[in-house]
């Protein structure tokens, strides 16, 4: 497979501008302002630091009611009772008695969905018990330990008829938004290659990903990218050492200010086919002091992408004005929390026609255990589970 890069006299052809961006960063008006009607009624279970963005955000949102809370934690409790002060609303029922407070909880017949906020090793644990209880569940990008687990989500999401969606606010970038409505739009062509890898403000982040099984950055928004689905899933997955560029943050000797830079090493990278045969390369952080990151970029027939250069290349075509957002600076938490809840309440006011929700979770999140099983294996091939079948 070809992956030509541009020469040095295309590169100045990138074009500048933000024509694209209009569908892409119209955000807030009416969904945290009006009611559909028929309000979701939502439970927290766990709210440490990510559960209560969430919170916040869905206490603004007029198609949401937060019915309970389970967290043991008394200084989140705490945090969590002054965000329902400010929002002028009182407190939902809290239960933060025992181990298995959870389970009181979802006896409740008043919820319709829970958000777990717990830390990863619990997620499979408390999701499973929330699907057989009849909720709906969202969580953060971790489903399980181990591909049985995996499977199981799966399995216990399809019988019992209740959605399972991955709660994934970094793919809410808004460059990634518009790259992938270009990608979608046909105006790359055919899509090649990809490269993904850290975010630009945790690359000085010395507790970030160093020993979490958070495999790739962003999972949903790369899946998307490519259009992984039953028609295109994942077929293989393998560890592997690549001698290429990547953005590392410095320190700079003169100013003392850390600033990024493009250096050059052999880096980690969980490689990917799909069934179209495209490739993806995504940084493992299978070395918990590798604080580096291989850009996001995407290569196709006819341009290419890397959210460094802020800038999009179309070969052979002479677009006006097509341009993306700068960095994650024009994506603040708060909004990509917000799309991401969004789209969340929205996909449970829809008939349920199919589940690949959980499918697509369940993609997304066993990445991380099949690369460590890679590396135990000296980097052999894993056959990808498709969890659309």
């Amino acid at each position: 497979m070809k992956t030509s890069q541009p020469t040095t006299s295309a590169r100045r052809q990138f074009i500048k501008n933000a024509a694209i961006l209009a569908p892409a960063i119209t955000l807030f008006p009416s969904w945290l302002t009006a009611s559909t009607g028929s309000r979701l009624r939502l439970a927290f279970i766990g709210v440490g630091a990510w559960g209560q963005q969430y919170l916040q955000t869905a206490l603004q949102n007029k198609n949401v009611h937060i019915t309970a809370i389970c967290e043991h934690d008394a200084g989140a409790l705490q945090q969590t009772k002054q965000l329902f002060n400010k929002a002028g609303i009182a407190p939902p029922t809290l239960y933060n008695e025992g181990a298995t407070a959870y389970q009181t909880l979802l006896l409740r017949t008043d919820i319709d969905a829970v958000i777990i906020g717990t830390p990863w090793h619990s997620h499979y644990e408390l999701a499973k018990a929330a699907l057989l209880a009849g909720k709906h569940v969202a969580c953060g990008p971790i489903m399980g330990s181990t591909v049985e687990e995996h499977w199981d989500i799966v399995k216990t999401g399809k019988q019992t008829g209740k959605q399972y969606i991955t709660l994934d606010e970094q793919s809410y970038r808004h460059d990634l938004q518009a790259i992938t409505k270009m990608v979608t739009a046909g105006q790359l062509g055919e899509l090649q290659t990809l490269h993904a890898g850290a975010a630009y403000h945790t690359l000085n982040d010395t507790k970030a990903m160093s020993t979490l099984p958070y495999p790739v950055y962003p999972a949903a928004a790369t899946a998307q990218l490519l259009g992984i689905s039953a028609g295109n899933p994942y077929i293989s997955l393998q560890v592997q050492q690549h001698q290429q560029d990547y953005v590392i943050m410095k320190q700079q000797a003169k100013t003392g200010t850390a600033r990024l830079f493009v250096d050059k090493g052999l880096v980690n990278i969980i490689r990917l086919t799909t069934g179209q045969q495209q490739t993806i390369y995504l940084q493992s952080h299978l070395q918990n002091d590798q604080q580096i990151s291989t850009g996001f970029r995407v290569q196709a027939t006819g341009g290419s992408w890397m959210d460094i250069s802020k800038s999009v290349y179309v070969t052979g075509k002479a677009l006006n004005s097509v341009a993306l957002p700068t960095n994650h600076k024009q994506s603040p938490v708060h909004e990509t929390v917000t799309m991401a809840l969004h789209d969340f309440v929205k996909t449970l006011q829809q008939p349920a026609s199919n589940h690949l929700g959980v499918c697509t979770a369940a993609t997304n999140s066993v990445i991380g255990t099949l690369a460590n099983q890679s590396a135990q294996q000296g980097g052999a091939t894993i056959e990808f589970p498709n969890f659309y079948i």
